[in-house]
């Protein structure tokens, strides 16, 4: 995924404190040195990590997508569809998602999840699930996905073979469903 900006405003702001910090090491006061360079070493430290976390974050969302290596002859006609419409997507991110264990969240443990697009303008992702008709790939693949897509509160729009003949309506009804779930309008419309 392409940002605007090279970095973002909590990196910019991070940057400025490490400059603050190497700024209060050099100044050398008659009082309290020892507690003004352990305050702008803690400065640095701290600004540093969150550069860090930030970058990593940046990163972590989306590695950039795999040019032109699609699954399959309709996640290729989905690509083009995008591009007809100037809708931005990524193709096969990478997505971290934290596991889980009953209720608790393990740290340090995540899943890679790699959904066939993710819209950045819509923060959507969208899975196109062409093996549904194989009860091994629905045990296994299918319902393993959805339910890490609903623990970690991802939207997504699910795509089947049968919307391909016509994805124009079936993408739009569906997005347009997402977007009524987050403004709070759930009417059902006659």
């Amino acid at each position: 995924m392409k940002f605007k900006n090279t970095f973002s405003t909590k990196q910019a702001s991070s940057i400025f404190f490490i400059i603050i910090g190497f700024f209060l090491l050099s100044v050398k006061p008659q009082e309290a040195y020892g507690l003004l360079r352990m305050i702008s070493i803690l400065i640095i430290i701290l600004s540093v990590y969150f550069f860090w976390n930030e970058s990593v974050r940046r990163y972590k969302i989306l590695v950039p997508y795999k040019k032109n290596n699609y699954d399959s002859k309709a996640e290729k006609e989905i690509a083009a569809y995008f591009k007809r419409k100037n809708i931005i997507y990524n193709h096969h991110p990478n997505i971290k998602v934290p596991k889980t264990f009953w209720i608790f969240t393990l740290p340090f443990l995540n899943i890679t999840l790699e959904p066939d697009f993710f819209l950045p303008e819509f923060n959507v992702f969208i899975e196109y699930w062409g093996l549904i008709e194989n009860k091994d790939y629905k045990e296994k693949s299918y319902k393993f996905k959805k339910k890490l897509y609903k623990e970690n509160d991802l939207e997504l729009i699910s795509l089947y073979p049968k919307n391909i003949k016509n994805l124009d309506f079936d993408f739009t009804s569906k997005l347009l469903e997402i977007m009524k779930e987050r403004e709070g309008n759930s009417r059902v419309w006659r």
